[in-house]
């Protein structure tokens, strides 16, 4: 009798053990990819493609973890300005008859990634002469900087998690010292912040992650190493 009920006692703790990590753990993440063509996924030949974001929501789909993925708020025009604006938006945007409103999906959501600023880099760059100095360089990396902190500012209103920030790389442009400066203004801001910075400065080095060597963008296989940094960043963090 006394197995019986030791084999009783034992059967209820798994069950409940089952029971509680299916309905606390599995299946209930919301993730939101924001920002440009980074978080969009455009490739080296300017087709949106399987990015970053995607591969990621593959990992947490597979593992049981996710709920909801929505990459509404990506496009490869898109400015920090351009984000700013849609958080402090109350209204909600219609998108092929579906009704979207940032700040509510940043309240709903376990994980967010963002990459954003290089838009901003190239415009301020180029409004200016090609005769740049280093002072009017600090000057449109403050300036974009300045911009990105009012944005973070702005989501963690509505977000209460870390954000992983997806870093930018160089790739032979006249913007590559400008990249380099604004990296590290991110990377040293994710630290105060207790962010996730993603550094993606691997791609340069390397011309196997390009498909064609006239384009920014790269290929799936940068897209999918900078998910396994991600997940890496996840599973340490969890």
């Amino acid at each position: 009798m006394k197995k019986k009920l030791k084999l009783i006692i034992l059967l209820l703790a798994v069950a409940s053990t089952y029971l509680i990590y299916n309905l606390n753990d599995k299946n209930n993440i919301t993730y939101i990819s924001i920002g440009d063509s980074l978080s969009l996924g455009e490739n080296s030949y300017g087709a949106t493609n399987y990015g970053y974001s995607d591969y990621f929501k593959d990992y947490l789909e597979k593992n049981n973890l996710l709920s909801t993925y929505n990459k509404t708020y990506t496009s490869k025009t898109k400015t920090i300005n351009d984000l700013y604006k849609e958080v402090l938006l109350d209204d909600s945007t219609q998108i092929d008859n579906h009704s979207y409103n940032l700040k509510r999906l940043l309240r709903d959501s376990e994980i967010v990634s963002l990459s954003i600023g290089i838009n901003d880099l190239i415009f301020e760059y180029n409004i200016r002469s090609n005769q740049i100095t280093e002072y009017e360089e600090d000057r449109i990396v403050n300036n974009v900087f300045n911009n990105y902190k009012n944005l973070i500012e702005e989501i963690k209103k509505y977000y209460h998690y870390p954000i992983y920030i997806i870093g930018y790389y160089e790739n032979n442009t006249k913007y590559d010292h400008l990249i380099r400066k604004l990296n590290d203004r991110y990377k040293n801001y994710s630290e105060e912040e207790n962010d996730i910075y993603i550094d993606t400065t691997f791609i340069s080095k390397n011309n196997i992650y390009f498909d064609n060597s006239l384009s920014y963008y790269p290929n799936s296989l940068a897209y999918k190493k900078i998910a396994k940094k991600m997940i890496k960043s996840y599973q340490q963090n969890k």
